[in-house]
C-alpha cells in the first residue's frame, strides 16, 4: 500500500513539474528568436520538417533517416534526439517529444505526427529509422536551385593590322687606308698610356724606398 502509494505521489509531482515547465516556456518571450531560427532552418539543407513549438522553441526535423528532430531553444540551448530506444533518451528529450508539445502544422515542409517514445507504435520503439522522412515533402526540396548564367562572351577588340615598311639602310664601308690610319693611331695611344703608367708606377717605388730609409 505505502509503495503504492509512493508511486502515485511521484507520478503526480513528475507531471507537476512537467505542466510547470510547459507553463513557463508557453509565454512571449523568445518570438523573435523562433521567427529567425525557422527562417534559417527552412532553408537550410537536409531539413524535413520546422515546427514551433511551446515556448518558442523551434523543432527541426531532419530528412536524413535516423537522425530524428533538434530543439532549438531561446536561451541558446540545443537538444539532440535522435531515432533511438525511449530508454537512451535524455529526460530533457521525452519531455519534449510529448503529445501537444509541439503543432501539427509545420512551418515548412511535412512530417508525420511525433508520437511519445515511450509508446510500442513510436519509431523509437519500433525502430523505424525512416517515420519522420517523407520523400518530395521535405522543406530543403522546397528551396528553388539557383540559375546558373552561362558566361557572358567576352567582346574582343578589333583586329589591328600593323604594316611595316622595309627601309633600305645605307652602310657606308672604310675604306683600307683608313683603317690602317685609325689602326696606327691606337698604337700610339696604347704605347703612350704604356710609358705613363711605367712612370708612375717608378715614381711611388720611389717614394716607398726613401720613407724606409728616413
Amino acid at each position: 500500500m505505502r509503495t503504492l502509494r509512493a508511486r502515485v505521489i511521484i507520478l503526480l509531482l513528475t507531471l507537476l513539474s512537467t505542466s510547470f515547465a510547459l507553463v513557463i516556456e508557453s509565454g512571449d518571450g523568445g518570438a523573435e528568436f523562433a521567427q529567425e531560427t525557422i527562417e534559417l532552418q527552412c532553408q537550410g539543407e537536409n531539413v524535413q520538417a520546422v515546427y514551433q513549438c511551446l515556448g518558442n522553441v523551434v523543432r527541426v526535423v531532419s530528412s536524413v533517416p535516423g537522425e530524428g528532430s533538434t530543439f532549438y531553444k531561446p536561451d541558446g540551448g540545443v537538444i539532440y534526439c535522435p531515432v533511438v530506444q525511449s530508454s537512451e533518451l535524455g529526460a530533457e528529450c521525452l519531455r519534449m517529444m510529448m503529445p501537444n508539445y509541439c503543432p501539427e502544422q509545420a512551418e515548412c515542409g511535412n512530417s508525420p505526427p511525433q508520437i511519445f517514445p515511450g509508446q510500442n507504435d513510436s519509431p523509437e520503439e519500433s525502430g523505424d529509422v525512416d517515420y519522420y522522412v517523407i520523400v518530395g515533402e521535405a522543406a530543403s526540396d522546397e528551396l528553388e536551385e539557383p540559375v546558373i548564367q552561362p558566361p557572358a562572351e567576352e567582346s574582343l577588340p578589333p583586329e589591328t593590322v600593323i604594316l611595316i615598311e622595309e627601309n633600305e639602310l645605307d652602310v657606308h664601308t672604310a675604306t683600307p687606308g683608313a683603317f690602317d690610319f685609325a689602326l696606327g693611331n691606337l698604337i700610339w695611344i696604347i704605347l703612350f698610356l704604356g710609358v705613363g703608367s711605367i712612370g708612375v708606377l717608378f715614381m711611388l717605388f720611389k717614394k716607398s724606398i726613401n720613407e724606409e730609409l728616413e
